[in-house]
């Protein structure tokens, strides 16, 4: 009698099949692994920083913006405030580390200036420099948070028995939150939150207008 004959073929495809989709989670998680623990860690250095300049530079002085430094490439305007400011008989001018595409104070224009009673020369400016790395670590964080959030929610529903473009519509709504969370709290760290909230609900508005007319239709 004959012997069955073994299709190799099929059994090789499927191994090749299997071991593909094993290497793409395995690179997907350590992917996500590193951009997790990298803007964790680079969100809670700039925060941490922020945190020990501040109970640091507990020294407070007037201070007046003399003018700005220009940084400025390639039709890219960076501007960073001098500023001058005096600690006893002395006279100290510095430079914060913060830059921005536009000048936040008028040259002339006086300021609360923090420095290090220890080190004079080294100061900062509290709703100028600390807002800003303390906002710019906050973001990093959310960042990392919102990607291992929705890691472990893909995960959760990838093991939930559903119809599959049931779950696929939930991934997709999931998705569609998180980056209008993110941009509404860049917004309200950006432009402020009365803004934010008249440009979100201009936005929701129309939303809501283009549904109702599509409804109409």
């Amino acid at each position: 009698m004959g012997q069955p004959i073994l299709d190799k073929t099929n059994k090789t495809v499927g191994s090749d099949k299997s071991r593909k989709k094993s290497g793409g989670k395995i690179f997907t998680i350590l992917f996500l692994i590193v951009f997790v623990l990298g803007f964790g860690a680079l969100g809670t250095g700039m925060v941490y920083s922020a945190y020990k300049k501040e109970k640091t530079y507990n020294a407070v002085t007037e201070g007046k913006v003399a003018g700005y430094r220009d940084y400025s490439y390639s039709h890219k305007h960076k501007f960073s405030p001098l500023v001058e400011y005096w600690v006893g008989n002395q006279v100290f001018m510095g430079e914060t580390n913060i830059r921005f595409n536009y000048q936040p104070f008028k040259v002339g224009e006086y300021v609360s200036v923090y420095y290090n009673p220890k080190k004079p020369d080294e100061f900062y400016i509290k709703k100028y420099d600390l807002k800003t790395t303390y906002g710019m670590g906050a973001i990093f964080l959310l960042v990392s948070i919102g990607a291992l959030g929705v890691f472990i929610l893909f995960t959760i529903l990838g093991k939930v028995k559903m119809d599959k473009e049931k779950k696929e519509q939930m991934q997709v709504k999931i998705i569609l939150s998180l980056i209008f969370l993110f941009m509404f709290i860049v917004f309200s760290f950006v432009a402020g939150f009365g803004i934010t909230i008249c440009i979100f609900a201009g936005i929701g508005l129309f939303a809501l207008y283009g549904l109702h007319q599509n409804k109409n239709k």
